[in-house]
């Protein structure tokens, strides 16, 4: 149901609004990358890209900036952030290179809240039984005068509900 939010002609009726309605009110969380995993994700980089020759000590305060600045990152978008950094770079990425392919990562579940989002802000509703209420009979009345006085014939069913109009 949310692949269709972006095609032009999708129609959602009130019991698929309903469903989709608590998707959209979700926040997706993000799965927290543990140490193990930024270091394993940084020496990944470090290997395959190369990197300016620094000595003992600037290598070690280097890969703790690293690592404080990438604590609690999401561990998918890490990983993904990586795959582009080996894809795009000849050189190991800086901090700020990588937090910038990480912003651009969408988790599976952030896409479905913004397609369920786009449905309840913007997708078209298919009418439902019932849907139109009753119009009260001065309203009734004052249209089919308005109406005649355009030389537009009218004819509203006696309950309100249904309408027919045709040129005089």
């Amino acid at each position: 149901m949310l692949d269709r939010a972006f095609e032009p002609d999708a129609v959602f009726t009130a019991r698929e609004i309903a469903l989709i309605e608590p998707i959209a009110r979700a926040v997706a969380t993000p799965q927290p990358a543990g140490e193990r995993y930024i270091r394993q994700s940084l020496g990944g980089l470090s290997v395959a890209l190369p990197s300016q020759a620094t000595d003992t000590v600037a290598g070690t305060l280097k890969l703790n900036t690293y690592m404080a600045m990438l604590a609690g990152c999401d561990e998918r978008a890490l990983a993904y952030a990586c795959r582009r950094c080996l894809d795009e770079l000849d050189w190991m990425p800086t901090i700020h290179q990588i937090k910038d392919r990480m912003a651009k990562w969408v988790s599976p579940e952030e896409a479905a809240i913004r397609r369920a989002r786009a449905i309840i802000r913007a997708g078209r509703r298919a009418p439902e039984e019932g849907d139109v209420a009753a119009i009260p009979p001065e309203e009734v009345d004052r249209v089919n005068a308005f109406l005649r006085t355009r030389g537009i014939a009218t004819q509203f069913s006696p309950d309100g509900t249904t309408f027919q109009a045709q040129a005089a």
